[in-house]
């Protein structure tokens, strides 16, 4: 087996499935297939060898966020509604008070 990703074949040969079995296990999310140029289907080594061994696999950057990174990507997306909000919101105190 190569590095990075793996072809149908040599996931079934690694898992010993047949093709019914590997379809299954993709469509009841068991194991993540990847569409390269359309047609090319591949697996992440990790996974499989992961699925292999019974243990659950979780994508490297699943376990590396913080909650500083959270709340910087939060304020990234939705800062500029945030402060528009904010706007409005002033905007019709001021209007009212008067």
């Amino acid at each position: 087996m190569g590095s990075g990703l793996l072809t149908e074949e040599e996931v079934r040969s690694y898992l010993e499935l047949e093709d019914s079995e590997l379809e299954r296990m993709i469509k009841r999310g068991k194991l993540t297939a990847y569409r390269l140029g359309g047609t090319f289907i591949r697996f992440r080594k990790e996974e499989v060898m992961a699925l292999k061994e019974g243990r659950k696999f979780t994508m490297p950057d699943q376990f590396e966020r913080t909650w500083f990174d959270r709340i910087r990507d939060f304020w990234k997306f939705y800062g500029f509604y945030l402060m528009l909000l904010t706007a409005v919101v002033l905007s019709v105190y001021f209007f009212l008070k008067a």
